[in-house]
């Protein structure tokens, strides 16, 4: 009786065998036995190589030397990669349920396979993110991370990776070969490149960007037209993100760098000096040869000696041409003033009928607060000192305005 309703054949190589049952219950029993046991194998399974690969990875992760290896853990590639175990189980389980005559349970073997491929697709494709994100992580503790920055780079990975897994999955979808969907993939470049133009022009920008060194995280950069004049804060595939002075934030196109001109201020930090430039107007009409009166005041108002910036004949000189050698000695004895770089004081052209007397000098701050703080100084004894030289400072008036 009990042969009836189960019995057993196997092939002549007994590779393969055949179970038959007349009865539904045993059926249903046998049916529910293997559905069980492929739900089984794959939770244990899962939990087993889970425990058994992240403690492998946690001992080795623990040298000094596996720097890369701890990034790779805290973003959790390794346990992204544990439910592909289960997934490769459940598609080699998946032929067991289509060779069942049983109503239903046949028809799903196929879809639960192409469900399963397309898991392990998704699986592959997140621990694949996470491994990118730690190559980023780990990257950014380099000491050239700020010179040659490769957030650009990852994120083209990342489109790559999308790419990759989206021809896997209609492949996979379809029953096709992906050699199918790569021979069609060139009739569509010309759509690609109008939808990923930005990602395109921004990947070719980043790396020029990144070959000649133009800019880097935390460089102070203008870009006219752009309202960007600030500190860079990040550098994307198809974005800069720099922060004005303000707190404002403005997202630069990459290529915008390339295409339109950008001042940047690095090579002054590097330097460690900032330019001083400022041109002083004086009244034409207060310009003269000093005469013996003038030449007393100087003496006695003055800190240092007329003759120690001085030395020539003082009668042969304006009062301009002596003002401007006493502010030549004066900022060169100034301790923030480098002296390893041009100290200038000429007569510049002026747009208006007035003598431009401009100062051209470096400072040793670069920092803003600090540097403008010593510029003010500066100007404030360079107009405060004019008088006594007998200058007067032009200064526009309007039509109607006293005297």
């Amino acid at each position: 009786m009990f042969d009836k309703a189960l019995r057993f054949e196997g092939g002549p190589d007994w590779h393969h065998f055949h179970v038959y049952t007349d009865s539904t219950l045993v059926a249903v029993l046998l049916v529910a036995a293997l559905l069980l046991a492929i739900l089984l194998a794959s939770t244990i399974c899962y939990f087993a190589t889970r425990a058994i690969m992240l403690s492998i990875v946690g001992r080795l992760a623990r040298h000094e030397q596996r720097k890369w290896l701890r990034a790779a853990e805290r973003h959790r590639v390794f346990h992204r990669l544990a439910p592909l175990v289960p997934a490769i189980i459940v598609y080699a389980a998946a032929p067991l349920l289509t060779g069942l005559t049983f109503p239903l349970i046949s028809a799903l073997g196929h879809p639960l396979a192409l469900l399963a491929a397309c898991y392990m697709v998704y699986t592959l494709l997140r621990a694949a993110l996470a491994l990118l994100d730690s190559v980023g992580e780990r990257y950014s503790h380099f000491p050239s991370a700020s010179e040659r920055p490769i957030k650009s780079f990852l994120q083209i990975a990342t489109i790559v990776l999308y790419v990759i897994a989206l021809i896997a999955v209609i492949s996979v979808l379809m029953e096709r070969s992906p050699a199918y969907f790569l021979t069609g993939l060139s009739a569509m470049t010309a759509l690609l490149i109008i939808i990923f133009r930005d990602s395109l022009l921004g990947f070719v920008a980043s790396i020029q960007l990144t070959v000649y060194d133009m800019v880097r995280v935390g460089d102070w950069i203008e870009v006219p037209g752009f309202i960007a004049d600030g500190t860079v804060i990040d550098i994307a595939l198809n974005t800069i993100k720099v922060q004005n002075f303000d707190n404002s934030i403005v997202m630069l196109p990459t290529y915008v760098l390339l295409t339109n001109s950008m001042k940047n201020w690095r090579g002054m930090t590097e330097s460690g000096s900032r330019r001083v430039k400022h041109a002083i107007h004086f009244d034409a009409d207060t310009v003269r040869f000093p005469d013996e009166a003038l030449l007393v005041r100087l003496r006695n108002d003055i800190h240092r000696p007329l003759e120690a910036f001085a030395p020539e004949d003082t009668q042969r000189r304006t009062n301009l041409g002596l003002y401007r050698l006493y502010l030549t000695a004066h900022l060169r004895d100034h301790p923030a003033v480098r002296r390893d770089m041009p100290l200038v004081i000429r007569q510049v052209q002026s747009r208006q009928a007035v003598l431009a007397l401009e100062i051209f000098l470096y400072l040793d701050e670069t920092r803003w607060e600090p540097y403008e703080n010593l510029q003010s100084d500066l100007l404030d004894h360079a107009y405060g000192i004019a008088p006594l030289f007998g200058l007067r400072c032009w200064q526009e008036r309007w039509p109607g305005a006293r005297h």
